[in-house]
């Protein structure tokens, strides 16, 4: 697809990944339909909505339609990111000017038999997300309209790379498990999709907000039915905030603004990772500073 090959991408999207193995020496996959996002730096958590700033939404035809689609979608291309298994972005050419919307159908084999999971787009891209660390998976494009279904694209294949240690989730007993839960939130995010709740080791409530399953407002609460408050930060703008969704990497944050730029109100805080969390002031005269959204590299609700 030409949105690979121009000059300003081509040292970003490559047919062939910059390292043959990933974090954990397995060999990652390469073949003619995946194309390699390279310029990830190793200590930067995976990003989905930096990686889609590359895909452009294109304006849908209002044009009536006579018939079902008549043409399969083709070059049906997988986009993963060197370093981040959790998601890959599926880029094809559209079909033709009798198709509303595409379905994506993504299915897994795995331990367990078979999972399926079926997306629906306008866009001739889409983002894949919360797969499993070296896994397989098939993706199929189906092109519809209000009138029916066309032909299918050719499936193609792509397997995942290995989670990052520092930020896969434990093997142990003690694993976080996200619970699908509407939460009480102070109002303050920059995310408005489905929360998730954990229970953590130091009693408290995690509660996150999505954006999608890489970006997402992360909150503390003494309580499941009690309110959720923002976390605020003495010393950076949350990076270290992370260690809440179990991730050892300093993550991305929204906006940064100094204490005395942002609204006074109560909240979570502290200066340090692993530092115990007090409760008061964050924002206005109290030095702690609060954000809108974090990237941790950790994927929620994580896999499917």
């Amino acid at each position: 697809s030409t949105r690979f090959d121009t000059n300003e991408t081509a040292s970003i999207f490559r047919s062939l990944p910059s390292s043959e193995v990933d974090i954990m020496g397995k060999k990652r996959f390469v073949a003619s339909h995946v194309i390699y996002k390279t310029d990830k730096k190793p200590d930067e958590p995976c990003s989905i909505t930096s990686s889609m700033a590359y895909f452009p939404n294109e304006e849908g035809s209002d044009q009536n339609v006579t018939s079902p689609p008549r043409t399969a979608p083709s070059n049906v291309t997988v986009v993963t990111v060197e370093g981040c298994p959790s998601f890959v972005i599926l880029d094809w050419d559209k079909s033709d000017n009798e198709t509303r919307e595409y379905e994506v159908v993504s299915t897994t084999t795995g331990p367990h038999g078979k999972a399926v999971s079926i997306l629906t787009t306008n866009q001739t891209h889409t983002t894949v997300e919360n797969l499993t660390p070296e896994s397989s998976y098939e993706f199929k494009v189906t092109p519809k309209n209000e009138l029916g279904t066309g032909p299918s694209s050719e499936p193609v294949t792509f397997s995942t790379e290995s989670a990052d240690p520092r930020v896969s989730e434990h093997a142990s007993g003690k694993d976080a498990i996200w619970t699908q839960f509407p939460f009480k939130s102070d109002a303050y995010s920059e995310c408005s999709g489905k929360q998730y709740v954990k229970r953590t080791w130091y009693r408290k409530f995690v509660g996150i907000q999505l954006c999608n399953s890489l970006r997402y407002k992360i909150y503390l609460s003494d309580s499941l039915t009690g309110k959720f408050y923002n976390i605020g930060d003495q010393t950076g703008f949350g990076e270290d905030h992370c260690q809440f969704v179990d991730s050892f990497l300093d993550g991305k944050t929204g906006a940064r603004m100094l204490a005395d730029q942002l609204q006074s109100r109560q909240g979570f805080f502290r200066a340090l990772r692993q530092e115990p969390v007090h409760f008061g002031e964050i924002g206005g005269k109290s030095h702690a500073t609060y954000v809108g959204w974090y990237e941790c590299g950790t994927p929620i609700p994580g896999k499917w």
